[in-house]
């Protein structure tokens, strides 16, 4: 018999995040799950799992480090709920998480929570948005500029093509995808995802702005050829932006090369999100 909800997890180097994301899903209110772990450097991690559990599976990609897009897109492949959810291998989920984002979905088709964002030492450190007492609908705008992810659950029927095959924010383009299609696209106002920023990642990475400069670049590209399946206004959304984006990345460029932050994060942080850039280059 097929599970209700299949959580889509894609791993690579991750030996010493994972037992923290699986654990997770064990300690889950709602039980009619699978986890399908898309591995994406050949490692056999249910071997250094604690014990046997039958929802959790593992698939190889065939791939090494070839991103989260075609791992996600392998366990999609391979998934049998009507639901469909999304880990990162080093973050996990409240164990209200499912029970609560279910209904939600049922009703709407798609929904995120207000991702709460951990620090390197496990303290919650933000969240994309002020703390609200009832779900509302998301806009192209939400789910773009507080720049901190959102990992959807959702009906299966909603996937479309899976991620895009892009080096960068291919979860940001399958929610506006999931955007377009969905009925609605709801946020749960509480912090159920546990994002944990890990050292390494891409806003604690020595090469993050000319990964980024990349990166946008080519999703800049990419929108005006018209490549993502979104309705016009979400893809014009999109393009103001990623051109936000590209722009205030070479501002950080700047301040790297000035000494005035180490990472990306802290740029985020004393920019607010870049917004303080934003104010000033419009009062100009």
């Amino acid at each position: 018999m097929s599970p209700v909800l299949s959580i889509l997890l894609p791993a690579y180097r991750a030996e010493t995040t994972l037992p923290r994301a699986l654990d997770s899903l064990r300690r889950q209110t709602f039980t009619d799950w699978e986890a399908i772990i898309a591995s994406d450097d050949g490692v056999d991690y249910l071997a250094q799992s604690p014990g046997p559990d039958n929802r959790i599976r593992q698939l190889y990609t065939g791939g090494c480090g070839s991103g989260d897009g075609p791992a996600r897109n392998a366990a999609l492949r391979a998934a049998r709920g009507e639901f469909l959810a999304c880990l990162d291998a080093d973050d996990a989920f409240a164990p209200t998480r499912l029970e609560k984002l279910l209904p939600l979905a049922r009703r709407h088709g798609a929904v995120v929570d207000n991702t709460a964002v951990h620090d390197e030492q496990g303290r919650l450190y933000k969240q994309p948005f002020p703390q609200t007492s009832s779900a509302f609908v998301l806009t192209a705008r939400d789910i773009l500029s507080p720049r901190i992810p959102f990992f959807p659950v959702f009906h299966r029927d909603l996937a479309g093509d899976g991620w895009s095959d892009v080096a960068f924010c291919s979860d940001v383009l399958f929610n506006l995808e999931l955007l377009t299609r969905a009925p609605t696209f709801h946020l749960h106002p509480e912090g159920l995802y546990l994002y944990h920023k890990t050292r390494g990642s891409l806003t604690h990475s020595g090469d993050t702005a000319e990964r980024a400069e990349r990166g946008y670049r080519d999703i800049l590209h990419r929108l005006e050829q018209d490549q993502f399946p979104l309705a016009p206004a979400i893809r014009q959304v999109a393009r103001q932006e990623f051109q936000a984006n590209l722009d205030s990345n070479r501002v950080f460029q700047r301040y790297l090369a000035e000494g005035r932050c180490r990472t990306l994060e802290e740029f985020l942080d004393m920019t607010d999100n870049a917004r303080i850039l934003e104010l000033k280059a419009g009062s100009a």
